[in-house]
């Protein structure tokens, strides 16, 4: 019986001794526990909409299947509400994600994200697309973190119709900033202990403003100016916590507005570079994208072209940046905002270290002749760059101009190419 079945898992897993494995077997066990977690989250998922269509939570006296959830299994109200959620979604739309969820082979999370994707396709998309869509994604998951997931599956109507997938992302977009607009606060309240208590909620693409000039200010080469400009030794400036850097740094960006002083790092302490097709700028239709990788409207950049923010981006004819080489050996201020466009932050399989904390690498080093122009370029944050220069793992330039990672024989014998998940392309269905 299943509840014998459960009890006994319980027993098992509460008498393993980690200490007596080995690291073989510790790897093993993560993900094999992983595994049955996320297999008892849909199963929890599943009888949480059976109670909800059996009355149990108004039995129980429960305002709510959530808090019915929650009081049971002692579980968060956010994590119950999750689950329940879950339960509700397209129960007719997603039965491969709900397989796969149920067999432990994409995570709650991925499920989540995959289901909700489907559910917010266009009414016109039938039955059969829907299903190569739910198929791409559920691939996707296998092969990309949650946030990369999260960016393809916004834009997983390109498998189903690549002609018209921008406009019908850019109404969609369109739609969220008006809702980000109205949404848009900020508080300030004092404490009474000489600390004011600051609060806001802006739209994406403003606070990645923001996170661009605030990370600029606290990137880790320059730890050593921001412990001098705070009043800290190196290593006590290290030792903080990093969302008391961004407080600090957040104040030194107040300090110097609107003089234009911020510190740099190179070239990109305060640059958001936005890229978008030049008829979607003239027409306002469509989409843009800067370079945290958030997707806006093009009518949000038509605004921040008006208004004298948006950084342009000189394009040839197959949409790619001209080459800005030079024989210097550093990269200079307009490189690097060509970088920043291109490379989106570090170009290392699973990092989101952004483009004010990266390094520009010169892919053939330039002590071996390598010239500094962008057909040599990559962005890599300091702790990747130190791992490239080591000499275990290479960069090379695809034939689409793509950087890509090679890692050692000790990870993969083959050596096989890895790229980031912010380069995947979706794969149109017609193909």
């Amino acid at each position: 019986m299943i509840i014998e079945q459960l009890s006994s898992l319980s027993v098992d897993a509460a008498a393993l001794e980690p200490w007596s494995l080995t690291g073989a077997e510790v790897r093993e066990i993560v993900k094999a526990a992983q595994q049955a977690r996320t297999s008892l989250d849909a199963l929890l998922s599943r009888l949480a909409g059976c109670a909800d269509d059996m009355g149990l939570p108004h039995d129980d006296a429960a305002t709510s299947t959530t808090a019915w959830m929650a009081n049971l299994t002692g579980m968060s109200k956010g994590e119950a509400a999750k689950l329940v959620g879950l339960a509700t979604v397209t129960n007719g739309c997603t039965e491969a994600a709900r397989a796969a969820w149920a067999a432990g082979e994409i995570s709650t999370d991925q499920a989540g994200v995959i289901m909700r994707a489907i559910d917010a396709l266009p009414d016109w998309v039938d039955d059969a697309p829907r299903a190569d869509a739910e198929a791409h994604l559920i691939k996707l998951a296998g092969e990309h973190n949650l946030d990369d997931l999260k960016r393809l599956a916004n834009r997983v109507l390109e498998v189903i119709d690549p002609d018209g997938a921008d406009e019908e992302l850019g109404k969609k977009v369109l739609a969220e900033e008006q809702k980000a607009f109205e949404a848009t606060r900020l508080s300030m309240r004092r404490r009474g202990d000489g600390t004011t208590r600051i609060s806001a909620v802006v739209a994406d693409a403003d606070g990645d403003t923001l996170r661009a000039a605030v990370e600029g200010i606290i990137a880790p080469r320059r730890n050593a100016n921001a412990a001098e400009a705070f009043g800290f030794d190196l290593d006590g400036w290290r030792a903080l916590p990093r969302d008391q850097k961004m407080g600090h740094a957040f104040v030194e960006l107040i300090a110097h507005l609107p003089t234009g002083a911020l510190p740099q790092h190179g070239g990109l302490a305060a640059t958001v570079a936005v890229t978008v097709d030049v008829d979607n700028l003239r027409t306002g239709n469509g989409t843009a994208t800067n370079t945290s990788g958030t997707t806006t409207s093009a009518a949000k950049a038509q605004r921040m072209a008006c208004n004298a923010q948006l950084v342009a981006l000189y394009l040839d004819a197959e949409s790619k940046i001209l080459d800005l080489g030079t024989t210097r050996r550093l990269y200079d201020k307009h490189q690097r905002i060509a970088l920043a466009h291109r490379d989106r932050g570090c170009i290392f399989p699973g990092c989101d270290r952004p483009p004010a904390w990266c390094e520009a690498h010169h892919i053939t080093w330039w002590t071996e002749g390598g010239p500094t122009d962008l057909a040599n370029a990559a962005l890599l944050c300091h702790f990747h760059h130190f791992l490239v220069h080591e000499g275990e793992w290479g960069i090379v330039m695809a034939n689409d101009g793509i950087p890509e990672v090679i890692p050692p024989p000790r990870i993969d014998p083959d050596r096989v190419r890895r790229r980031h998940a912010r380069f995947t392309r979706q794969e149109p269905r017609a193909a």
